[in-house]
C-alpha cells in the first residue's frame, strides 16, 4: 500500500474520500444526491450520511433548487485550497495519475503536472496537462490514461519527449518546453533534479511540488 492510500483510508474511508475526490476535483460544480452516489458507486443512505456530515463542517455547501438538492464544494471555506490539495494527492486527480503512471517508472525519467491544475486554477472543463519524459511511448502512456479519465470525469492531454527530444528543444530553446518548466509542476514520478540533470541547466524551482 503507497503511502497517500494508507494516508486517503486514515483521513476519509472510502465513500467519504470518493464523494470528497469528486466535488473537490469538480469545485465548480454542484451534484445531487442520486448522482453522487452513481457516481461514487455507493448506496444513497450510506453518500447522505457522509453528505450531511460534511455539510455540518463546512467543507461542502448545500443548497436547494425546486425539489432538488445539490452540493458543492465549499470555495469560501477557509481550508479549501489546503482541502482541494490534500484530496488531489491522497485520492484525488494526481493520486490516480501517479498510480497509473507507476506501471511504467522503469521507463519514465519525470513525469509531472502542470498548467491550471497544477496551479489549482482549474474549471470542470479543464484538460490535466501532463508531460512525460524517458523510453515511454505516447501509445504505452496513452494506454494507461483512458481509464484515469474515466474516473476522474476530464480529458488528460499527455506530451511525451525521449530524454533526446527534450534535451533538444530545451537547448532549442522551445517556448512551449521553456514555459512549462518556469510553471507550476506537480511531480507523479522524478522529481526538479532529474529535470535539471537532464537539461544540464538550472530549471525554475518555484512551485515545484514533489509528491511522496
Amino acid at each position: 500500500m503507497s503511502t497517500t492510500t494508507g494516508l486517503a483510508d486514515l483521513l476519509f474511508g472510502r465513500t467519504r474520500g470518493a464523494i470528497l475526490a469528486l466535488l473537490y476535483g469538480h469545485a465548480d460544480r454542484s451534484f445531487y444526491t442520486r448522482q453522487i452516489a452513481r457516481e461514487v458507486n455507493a448506496s444513497v443512505g450510506a453518500v447522505q450520511r457522509e453528505l450531511e456530515n460534511l455539510s455540518k463542517v463546512g467543507l461542502i455547501v448545500r443548497k436547494s433548487v425546486g425539489s432538488q438538492v445539490f452540493y458543492q464544494a465549499n470555495r469560501g471555506a477557509p481550508l479549501f485550497r489546503e482541502m482541494q490539495a490534500l484530496v488531489n494527492k491522497t485520492i484525488g486527480v494526481f493520486s490516480i495519475l501517479r498510480s497509473a503512471m507507476q506501471s511504467l517508472s522503469k521507463q519514465i525519467v519525470v513525469a509531472f503536472v502542470y498548467g491550471s491544475v497544477a496551479r489549482e486554477e482549474e474549471t470542470s472543463q479543464s484538460d490535466v496537462d501532463l508531460m512525460v519524459i524517458g523510453r515511454a511511448t505516447l501509445d504505452e502512456v496513452l494506454s494507461r490514461l483512458s481509464t484515469v479519465e474515466k474516473s476522474i470525469g476530464r480529458p488528460i492531454n499527455p506530451t511525451v519527449y525521449s530524454v533526446a527530444e527534450f534535451k533538444s528543444k530545451l537547448a532549442s530553446g522551445n517556448h512551449f518546453l521553456t514555459a512549462v518548466l518556469k510553471g507550476q509542476k506537480v511531480f507523479l514520478l522524478g522529481d526538479e533534479d532529474e529535470l535539471r540533470k537532464m537539461g544540464g541547466v538550472r530549471l525554475a524551482k518555484a512551485g515545484a511540488n514533489q509528491l511522496q
